[in-house]
């Protein structure tokens, strides 16, 4: 295949990733996850400073990275924004990974660098991913990025990208640790040189500096990165696992290999896993092939053991599957004796290939807020758009409009995404507790449904209007004072429920 023909054809695939991710980005609800990025966003956009965090948010490239789309969609208000606005930027960057691959072309070869961006492009997993504004898919590419210019020996690239991966996620040390082990294993006799001390010294001052610019929100909080070391010490804690993330060794595996979900519903992407066990098996006696296969084992096995797990971590692992994928279908290509047998290879797996297409298709466009998603995971409800409605009507019949006082009260003191959907009322006017206030009590008050008993008859002047769903299993009581209440009524009258086409009482 000739260079111009091998060009066209990923661009062609980057094409088709980026059909898969970035229609219809705001056809599902922000999890939980990404509002708490978009409302940190909030702060570099309206201050033009970030502040690195050593507790939560992880590192600051998709904020970096939304600002050029946010300021494209003519939105300068964050009240305005829309969930696709945060979300482009993570599509467009999961699509250019297929781009990414041309940087290891030459370990890879042409046929298994076009398939391994064929099934980039349509794994399920990562086309869901890509519409989430969150960094995993952001650290695979790194990841990706990282190898790519270490194995072409250069190290001004391989430190940018490494700065890149450790300035987006923590867990970028895991990667590097794995990717560290391999090397030693597979490449470090016959490929010493490519990474001799003085490249190494100048990968690693390279990526402090990099990752230093980001993470001190380009020298806007100088001592910020300080403490990024000191970030290990709660993400080791939660490593181990809580109740609400504690998953079995499997439950990745499970998810990749095959998952039966609700109403007979199978997804799977075997095919990635099986081609991958072949290409190992086959460049396994390549020091790259060696390198890959010990690398794509011990990170899949480090992600196994760690008791907290989320299923976009993933990602992480997975991207290696799909570049060993890549030289399995290259390898039983190549081996296929005639010229039949390789056109029946070739579209066997161009068809398994479709399977993953349309999974994807499904996971993002059919199923993007069903249990029947495997990839789903704690969502939020699409019934939160219809409090965010509510809540504004209801602002609209106050004297003080949004800035109203609101009280949430959370029994477990997680209400996210609640913040992102209630981004037009005054943040400071906003309160949100754990145990009951002390009166006066705000003119709406959401309160979980533990605290019913407790809190009615302290809410006098207040009337019970309904529930709000935010996450399955998850809803708030909404109390609103009377006398708003019946200047609400007079002026709106009763609320038509868009997911059926009636008139409905908001009580």
């Amino acid at each position: 295949m000739g260079r111009v023909l091998a060009l066209v054809a990923v661009f062609l695939l980057i094409a088709l990733a980026l059909a898969l991710r970035l229609p219809q980005l705001g056809n599902r609800p922000f999890h939980g996850d990404e509002a708490v990025h978009a409302v940190k966003f909030q702060e570099l956009w309206a201050h033009g400073k970030y502040a690195y965090d050593p507790n939560e948010f992880h590192g600051p490239t998709i904020y970096y990275a939304a600002l050029p789309f946010v300021a494209a969609s003519g939105h300068r208000l964050i009240a305005d924004m829309q969930e696709s606005d945060f979300r482009t930027a993570i599509a467009v960057l999961g699509a250019a990974m297929v781009g990414l691959l041309l940087l290891l072309k030459k370990p890879l070869g042409l046929h298994a660098l076009l398939w391994a961006g064929l099934f980039l492009a349509l794994s399920p997993a990562f086309v869901f991913y890509s519409r989430y504004f969150i960094q995993e898919v952001f650290l695979a590419a790194f990841t990706l990025g990282f190898f790519g210019f270490a194995l072409r020996g250069s190290a001004i690239g391989a430190g940018i990208f490494a700065g890149l991966m450790f300035a987006t996620k923590e867990t970028a040390a895991l990667s590097l640790f794995a990717a560290g082990i391999a090397w030693f294993f597979a490449l470090r006799d016959r490929e010493g040189k490519m990474l001799a001390w003085r490249p190494i010294l100048l990968t690693i001052t390279i990526a402090l500096a990099v990752a230093y610019v980001f993470l001190s929100g380009f020298f806007t909080n100088p001592a910020g990165p300080l403490g990024y070391l000191q970030t290990y010490t709660p993400w080791l804690r939660r490593a181990g696992g809580t109740d609400l993330h504690k998953h079995p060794w499997h439950y990745y595996l499970s998810l990749l290999a095959w998952h039966s979900g609700p109403r007979g519903t199978i997804s799977s992407e075997g095919l990635i896993l099986a081609l991958g066990v072949i290409g190992a098996a086959l460049k396994f006696r390549t020091p790259f092939g060696r390198f890959l296969t010990l690398y794509t084992l011990l990170l899949t096995g480090i992600y196994a053991v760690i008791p907290y797990k989320t299923p976009w971590c993933l990602l992480n692992f997975l991207l290696p599957w799909t570049l060993l994928a890549g030289l399995g279908a290259a390898g039983i290509v190549e081996a296929a004796r005639s010229k039949s047998l390789k056109v029946l290879a070739v579209l066997l797996i161009l068809l398994g290939a479709a399977q993953l297409g349309w999974q994807a298709y499904k996971a993002s466009f059919v199923f993007q807020n069903e249990a029947r998603n495997p990839y789903l995971y704690s969502p939020t409800v699409p019934d939160v758009n219809q409090l965010k409605v509510q809540l504004e009507a209801l602002a609209q019949s106050h004297p003080q409009k949004f800035d109203m006082v609101i009280q949430v009260i959370s029994s477990d003191g997680y209400y996210w995404p609640l913040p992102w959907y209630l981004r037009r009322f005054n943040v400071d006017k906003i309160g949100y507790y754990t145990q009951i206030p002390e009166p006066p009590y705000a003119p709406v008050v959401l309160a979980s449904p533990e605290f019913d008993e407790a809190l009615t008859p302290r809410l006098k002047s207040h009337i019970m209007t309904g529930f709000a769903a935010l996450r399955p299993a998850v809803s708030f009581q909404m109390f609103v004072d009377q006398s708003l209440w019946e200047t609400y009524l007079k002026k709106n009258g009763p609320v038509k429920d868009e997911r059926e086409d009636t008139w409905v009482p908001l009580h």
